[in-house]
């Protein structure tokens, strides 16, 4: 499976269960709930009596149903409720109203048996085998979202039945009008409720299993914590639970210093730091953050660009980003500049196109599959290329790879060691360099600029970060150089993009993404994975133009330096946190489905045969 694939459907899986009405849907929901169920079985009652007024009977159904369900969620709520919880009040309804609705239908049914056959049996029985199933989702909702003590999350799964049994028993002293209870009603209810517990906690047990066998990690503890990210925007307790089985991995970053005389105009940032895997966990925000920072320092434009790196590469903790941008601050004090340069020089050979622009002994390389799919390069894959290149170019000391990241589809993989399409990259690369490697040089000119796209953001695939160009003039080329804030980008959009500057004064141009993942997993649904250009595709290309032409008038003559630095002991996912974790939620879902339809369709079952025994 596909990376992408991978993060998508690990979100899928979960965002299924959160697919949750209005908060005023939820209310009206519960409103006509309580209505349907009181008034229903009041109406059939009353239909078959007429020694008790009818405005009596509504009353006491009322009493007997809406009561619970409000007073019984209300409780429930308080119990659970913790500022931050991703169980908030209308999580917490929407989840509770599932129940109330397998109540409401098991009741109803009861009742118009009981009508058509002129008895007071099924009514209540039907009632009670409803409540349990009721019971077993609140049930499963709090053990699996709830911080609080187990018993705690117990007492409140069991008020809401409990309160309905209590006023039940109760009104049913005084009065036959309500359902009446079972002679042995009592011990009933400690049977389905008893089973129902211990059902929903072997269920999650069985579904830890996969993640404590192959992570050392509680299975609840991560559905709880990923609940905190994804319903309440809180990323920290995925963070420090994925932290416990980080990968410590020495990870490059290189920069792009561009100078005009001794002052800086712009810094280009080569990250091999995974921005990822999604939303705000990890280092899905990584590039903005660095955009910013250099904004902020130098007071110059940051131009972001994708290195050779896969989910493998995603930080566990932004705790990391500090230590990060250190090593970008050393290296631009550090990284010395030259006025001349080789390039930009286009291969277009194989399935993977090439550009190269050689600096001082050095040389940047942007790669791109564009028509065809593809998803990350494998940092491995990356460095195999340099190594590749130095043995193959012996004067070339450092080298750059940037992953231009511009075409994607759902059938994209992406290129790991050992794979064909890694050989393919590696020659591709190396030879193009090689063919270019004695390029005379020339002085240049360079110009940027960062547009934000107005009224676009991420939900829409643009990341904080917006669009950056750079416009990099010599003798004989005018080449356009665009670095989306967002992740990957509609098919054939990047073509439409470069056909259109080349319209615009531009004899070359490539446009990159950042592979931000703050633009993935922000919404219930597909529309959450969105490439650039799928959504707003006029008005981003628009703002290219815009930040392109701005670029223009911004050419002065500049000088340009490559730095290659390193971070060590950076905290990913690594293999472990990535494959075997997606791998593991995968399995984890699938025994949910089997064990759990089996041991709650046992309990149904056994309270369904008991509730006309007993």
């Amino acid at each position: 499976m596909a990376e992408k694939a991978k993060v998508k459907e690990t979100v899928n899986l979960y965002s299924k269960i959160w697919q949750l009405p209005s908060y005023r849907g939820i209310v009206l929901l519960f409103l006509t709930s309580a209505l349907v169920l009181s008034l229903g079985l009041g109406t059939l009652k009353i239909l078959r009596t007429s020694v008790v007024p009818y405005y009596e009977i509504y009353a006491l159904y009322l009493a007997c149903f809406a009561i619970p369900i409000f007073i019984g969620t209300a409780v429930l709520y308080l119990l659970v409720r913790k500022e931050g919880s991703p169980l908030d009040f209308r999580r917490t309804l929407g989840a509770v109203l599932f129940g109330i609705f397998a109540w409401v239908g098991f009741g109803l049914a009861g009742g118009i048996i009981d009508f058509i056959m002129g008895t007071v049996f099924f009514e209540s029985r039907l009632l009670i085998i409803g409540l349990g199933v009721a019971y077993a989702l609140f049930s499963f909702l709090i053990t699996g979202m709830s911080d609080y003590h187990p018993v705690r999350n117990v007492i409140a799964a069991l008020f809401l039945p409990l309160l309905w049994f209590g006023i039940v028993a109760g009104l049913g002293t005084i009065t036959e009008v309500v359902p009446i209870l079972p002679q042995n009603w009592l011990l009933l209810v400690i049977i389905i409720i008893g089973a129902y517990t211990v059902a929903v906690n072997y269920i999650y047990k069985a579904v830890s299993r996969p993640f404590e066998r192959d992570l050392g990690l509680n299975g609840p503890d991560l559905l709880r914590a990923f609940g905190y990210d994804y319903l309440a925007d809180n990323p920290e307790p995925f963070e420090k639970l994925i932290t416990k089985i980080a990968k410590e991995e020495d990870i490059p970053v290189e920069v792009i210093v561009f100078k005009s005389g001794e002052k800086l105009i712009g810094i280009g940032v080569a990250l091999y730091v995974h921005p990822g895997p999604f939303r705000n966990i990890g280092s899905s925000s990584i590039p903005s953050y660095v955009q910013q920072h250099i904004e902020e320092k130098y007071n110059v434009p940051a131009f972001i660009m994708h290195g050779t790196c896969t989910h493998h590469q995603n930080l566990t903790t932004k705790d990391d980003f500090e230590r990060i941008v250190r090593e970008i601050d050393r290296l631009v004090e550090e990284t010395p500049t030259f006025k001349t340069i080789a390039g930009p020089h286009y291969s277009n050979q194989d399935k993977f196109k090439v550009w190269s622009i050689f600096v001082g002994n050095d040389v940047l390389n942007i790669t791109t599959s564009a028509p065809e799919f593809t998803d990350d390069i494998a940092l491995q894959v990356g460095r195999d290329t340099a190594d590749m290149i130095r043995s193959r170019v012996s004067d070339i000391d450092g080298v750059v790879m940037v992953d231009a990241h511009n075409c994607i589809g759902d059938e994209a993989e992406s290129i790991m060691p050992g794979d064909p399409e890694a050989s393919e990259y590696v020659g591709t690369v190396s030879s193009a360099v090689f063919a270019e490697s004695q390029s005379p040089r020339s002085e240049f000119s360079m110009g940027i600029s960062t547009v934000e796209v107005e009224g676009v953001g991420q939900k829409q695939g643009i990341g904080p970060g917006g669009i950056t160009a750079i416009a990099l003039k010599t003798d004989e080329k005018m080449m356009a150089l665009v670095s989306i804030d967002g992740n990957n980008m509609e098919p054939g959009y990047r073509d439409k993009i470069v056909q259109s500057l080349k319209k615009n004064g531009y004899t070359h141009a490539e446009v990159i993404t950042t592979d931000t993942h703050v633009v993935n997993a922000i919404s219930l649904s597909s529309k959450g994975y969105p490439p650039v250009g799928r959504y707003e595709p006029v008005k981003i290309k628009e703002t290219i133009l815009i930040a392109a032409e701005q670029a223009q008038k911004n050419l002065r003559p500049a000088s340009m330096g490559l730095g290659f630095g390193e971070v060590q002991e950076l905290r990913t996912f690594g293999e472990k946190g990535f494959d075997t974790l997606t791998k593991d939620i995968v399995e984890a879902s699938r025994i949910a489905k089997k064990v759990g339809l089996g041991v709650t369709g046992f309990v149904f079952l056994l309270s369904f045969v008991l509730s006309f025994l007993l």
